[in-house]
Formats: C-alpha cells, structure tokens, sequence
C-alpha cells in the first residue's frame, strides 16, 4: 500500500494523468514519496530471532530463586504476556519438575520484560536438581513445531556438615498390630520439600524389603514445619477382604517383626543428606478390629485449686497425631485453655490447664476422628468400614464425657 502512495506520488512530480494546474512541487513530492518508502521500509523488518536460554536466577535481595527463560522474540513475549492459561496449560509451555516423570512443581508464570519467568511456590532444595522444560511450540500463534529445550538445573548445596536427624517414630512404642495403617517420622530440624517414600522402605523378620508396604503417594504429608512426615501402609493390603489384600496380602504378618529404615539420603531444608541412617525395630501382633469404646478409658480428675493435669488412659496406643488434636476439655461448652501431652506409648493423654482448676463439673470432649493404630474410631471399626459413605457433615461428631473436680 505504502509503495503505491509513492508511486502515486512520484506520478505527481512527474506530471502524469495530472494537469501542471494540479502538480505538487517536485522537492514536496519527492520528500513525502522519499518517507513513505522508508515507513514501507521499517514496515517489513523481520522480528527478532528466537533463541531461548534457560536459567535459574536469585534476586539481588536474597529472596526466592526462579527460572527464567531468555532470548525469546517479542511476538513470543507479546502472546505469552497476553495467554489466558491455566496452571497445566503454563506447564506445557514451561514445567519444573525434580524429575521427567514426577508432577510439575507449583508456582507462578510471569512475563517480566524480557523474558518469561517462573517462581515456585516453595522455594528449590539446595543441592537438588530439577529438570526445566521449555516448549516453543506451546507458545500462542507461533504455529511451529520447535523441539523442546531441556536444562537441569538447582541451587548449590549447603557447605555445612549433616546434623540433622530422626527424633522420633511413632507409635512410639514396641508392639504394633498386624493392621497398622500410619506412622509419623519427625526429625530434629525442618527437612527439605520433596517426598520421603523413596527414602523408607520396611523390612520383614529376615530383613527382606515388603513391596508395596508404604503407599506411593504423589503428596507431601508433611506439619506446618516441615518436621513431620506421615507414612501410610496401603489401607487396600490393610483392609481385610479388598482385592489388594486378597492377591498380596497384608504387608505385616502376625507373629513376625517390621523394621523401618529411613536412608541418610533423604535431605533436609539446606540441602544436607541426614546425619546418619535410621531404623527401628517392631513385634508384629494380631489385627485389632474392634472399634474405640470410651467406656473403657479412665479418667483421673485433678484437685480444685490445683494446675495438676487431668489424666485419660486408655486400654491400647491410639494414634499420636491425632491425640493431639481430637480431644479437649470444656467447661459449660467453652473450651478450657491449656497444654496436652501424651507418654506411655500413646496409652495416656494428661492436659493441663492455663489457669487452676474451679470446683464442678467439666467434661472430655472427644471427636470422632480419633482413631487407633489400626484405623478403628469411636464406635465404628476400620473392617466394616466400606468406603463408599462420605460424611456430609463439615465438622466432626463429639462425644462429650463428663467428669467432676472436687
């Protein structure tokens, strides 16, 4: 279009199909044909040429480190700037991951400037790699079939000696039913982001590894701290009569011993490898499938005036974690402040409260979800349980058991 102006124009200095009435100034016309040639020109510059550089870059504060992509043209900028995408349609065009086959990390995309930016949203282990895929014909509108472009990359590892290590196991005590179904790993100090499945495995009584004893799960059981992890035994092999445990059976036996063995390879927030390896052993018993009865457990009330705990015991190790949130106190319905503790392999729950005890009447209150080693609640035992009922409820029954301080 431009350049038929400019002929046009150049017909004007010529004087063609115009009459010399109507001719423009031959220095006019040639200045104005002479600027939209270089307007036609600049028209037609080619884009700047596509040549992706993957990198992992730390803000000069110190703050979370990213992944950026470089050296992409500024069509490719413009249409990544402007997508609509959801998560997974982000991680098509650029994943993070710590391996080709696990799940891409979470996080957010962003165009900032020249390049295309991802920031996770849990900061990368030091001294972990993870493998960054860039795809550009995933790009809005480029319509071409690029190869994807592949860097393994991650922060360097802590140049401090291991120190950290496992604390404690739970159950805490020797015994544990042919059923188990959880465990609870903590650690001295926070550990890193990832899965520890790959780092445990269970052993029988002729230190042989039980396959598909720990269930392989793709999430993070992890507390708030990163301090505790929660190993679940497959419920399928655990539960009497599903078809896991018809073909393999349960991965304990009655009468035999399971060894957990934590490998020091599992690291921790800075990037070390633990301390040193762990393991520990346990006598395997019969399968408890009877469900909690609160008539059985004692209660020993404290004295009026006192601070002197309440003490709760019970006839079998119920579960830790959740001992420690599935009972409480309350006093006319309102809760009593205080701190829980919970010794004697799980057997014994003592709360203490805030302020001194006042004559009258209180009560236990204890939620539904509490379970045993096994899985069995309150009233409702895991064997019968056959998965296919969801409580509608959003809150947990109570049970309210009451006890008098004198």
């Amino acid at each position: 279009m431009l350049r038929a102006v400019a002929g046009w124009l150049g017909g004007w200095v010529a004087g063609d199909h115009v009459s010399p009435a109507t001719k423009l100034p031959r220095y006019l016309a040639t200045y104005l044909a002479t600027l939209l040639l270089l307007a036609a020109a600049c028209g037609r510059a080619p884009a700047t040429a596509s040549n992706p550089v993957i990198a992992l870059a730390t803000p000069e504060d110190g703050g979370t480190a990213y992944v950026e992509v470089t050296g992409l043209s500024a069509s490719e900028l413009d249409a990544l700037g402007s997508a609509d995408y959801t998560a997974d349609q982000w991680s098509e065009v650029l994943r993070v991951a710590v391996a080709p086959d696990a799940p891409a990390m979470l996080g957010t995309y962003a165009v900032t400037g020249s390049a295309l930016r991802f920031t996770p949203a849990f900061p990368f282990d030091p001294g972990r790699q993870y493998e960054v895929r860039f795809d550009p014909s995933r790009v809005p509108g480029t319509g071409e079939a690029a190869a994807p472009i592949v860097a393994t990359l991650g922060r360097p590892a802590s140049t401090a000696v291991p120190s950290t290590v496992v604390a404690r196991v739970y159950p805490s005590g020797d015994v544990v039913p042919e059923n188990l179904l959880r465990m609870y790993v903590e650690f001295s100090d926070p550990m890193g982001r990832r899965s520890g499945v790959e780092y445990m495995k269970v052993l029988n009584e002729a230190g042989q590894e039980i396959e598909g004893a720990i269930l392989p799960l793709d999430y993070e059981f992890w507390s708030p701290d990163h301090k505790r992890f929660t190993i679940f035994f497959d419920p399928g092999r655990v539960k009497d009569g599903i078809l896991p445990n018809r073909e393999m059976g349960r991965p304990l036996t009655y009468g035999g011993s399971m060894t957990l063995v934590v490998s020091r390879e599992w690291r921790d927030a800075r990037g070390l490898p633990l301390k040193e390896d762990f393991q520990r052993t346990f006598r395997v018993t019969a399968a408890d499938t009877e469900p909690l009865d609160t008539g059985s457990w004692g209660i020993q009330p404290p004295p009026a005036g006192s601070r002197a705990g309440v003490v709760v015991t019970f006839p079998e190790p119920l579960d830790h974690g959740l001992l420690m949130r599935a009972l409480g106190v309350t006093r006319g319905r309102a809760p009593v402040e205080g701190g829980i503790a919970v010794d004697m392999a799980e057997t014994r729950w003592t709360f203490t409260p805030a302020s001194p005890w006042q004559a009258g009447g209180y009560e236990l209150l204890a939620l539904d979800i509490l379970e045993d080693l096994a899985g069995n609640q309150i009233g409702r035992a895991f064997e019968v349980d056959n998965f296919d009922t969801v409580d509608k409820s959003p809150n947990p029954q109570t049970i309210r058991i009451p006890f008098m301080v004198r």
